[in-house]
């Protein structure tokens, strides 16, 4: 089974990351600090090569350019191997500035400058963008929160819980819990690992509109788990990371999602299994009666994230131009010493 997923995220709250909460039954643990990510990449592609065979390495991507490999954990040789972008206590760093020849990077430091202030720029009209785009969307929540069933919704979460849960008694342990993201927002929209991190499992497609209890369920199952000392590994909304978007208890062989739009997935398995909240108590006609401001908040909610995406799209540009630079500066000989270091740490 491959494990791909994201530690980061380009969120409405900014950067935020996961790293440390993803790692944190892992013992041996190396970051790579680069000034590129294409190298970090390069890096691990080659590593995860070298692996002996039975292993199930994890796969991180880098979330802002999810072609590329951003952390490779093993969990079996209790390692890890990630980008050195965000902190994790006592982690061993490692250092991979010398890759690159010292004088050329020099004679081009002032273009960098540029680039990379002009990139900053950037990524601040995203945030600023995805931030404008969350508060509609709880415009958007408001008009189905409204219209709510309470007493339909408690029902409605203890069937699911019971049907989940059905016979599981107490493991007498602690939960252990990971948390990750298993989409990132990119240029030409949002990427996400959803077959990957579902393949195996007892699926449960959570649908409904904005509001209407989604994330609020997956909460509950994510309480009751813990309350029986089951491991957890739980998947936080890219653009609202205080919001959940999947849960999975492999001990249970399971896994619920939210599988609504910009992430939309139907049932294709012959276990796949849908739990609606719209229907299930959501006041009847809502959709029809409030049509028109549906359409206008929904009108505005598209345009902020369409004009996130044309600065995310341009900040790529100028780092793939950043990363160019670097890229004619490498130190070959330099570059396969560290990767002999790697390779004898795993």
């Amino acid at each position: 089974m491959t494990i791909k997923y994201f530690t980061d995220a380009i969120s409405a709250a900014g950067y935020v990351s996961l790293q440390k909460e993803n790692l944190a039954e892992v013992s041996q643990i190396y970051q790579l600090k680069s000034p590129t990510d294409l190298l970090v990449h390069e890096m691990l592609e080659q590593l995860a090569k070298q692996l002996p065979r039975g292993l199930s390495p994890e796969y991180i991507y880098n979330t802002f350019n999810p072609e590329l490999l951003a952390g490779l954990v093993i969990r079996e040789l209790d390692t890890a191997f990630v980008s050195g972008k965000t902190a994790v206590e006592n982690a061993a760093l490692i250092s991979l500035d010398d890759v690159y020849c010292e004088s050329k990077i020099k004679e081009s430091q002032q273009q960098l400058d540029q680039l990379n202030q002009s990139m900053a720029l950037q990524y601040e009209k995203v945030y600023m963008h995805l931030n404008a785009a969350l508060h509609i969307h709880d415009e958007w929540e408001k008009i189905y929160i409204d219209r709510i069933d309470f007493k339909q919704a408690d029902s409605f979460r203890n069937t699911v819980l019971n049907k989940l849960f059905e016979g599981v008694g107490t493991t007498g342990r602690t939960s252990s819990v990971v948390k990750r993201f298993f989409g990132a927002s990119t240029p030409t929209g949002l990427t996400d690992f959803i077959p990957e991190l579902t393949t195996g499992f007892t699926r449960y497609f959570i649908k409904g509109r904005p509001g209407t209890g989604k994330s609020t369920l997956m909460k509950a199952v994510v309480k009751k788990a813990e309350a029986l000392g089951l491991d957890l590994d739980i998947y936080h909304c890219a653009l609202d990371p205080k919001s959940l978007d999947m849960v999975v208890v492999p001990e249970l062989d399971f896994c619920l999602f939210d599988a609504t739009a910009p992430h939309e997935y139907e049932p294709s398995l012959k276990h796949d299994e849908i739990f609606d909240t719209y229907a299930a108590f959501i006041k009847k006609g809502t959709d029809e009666r409030c049509a028109t401001i549906l359409s206008g908040i929904e009108s505005k909610y598209n345009n902020q994230i369409k004009s996130a995406r044309k600065a995310l799209k341009e900040a790529s540009r100028l780092r793939i131009e950043i990363e160019a630079i670097y890229k004619a500066a490498e130190l070959a000989h330099q570059k396969a010493t560290y990767f002999v270091e790697l390779k004898n740490k795993a």
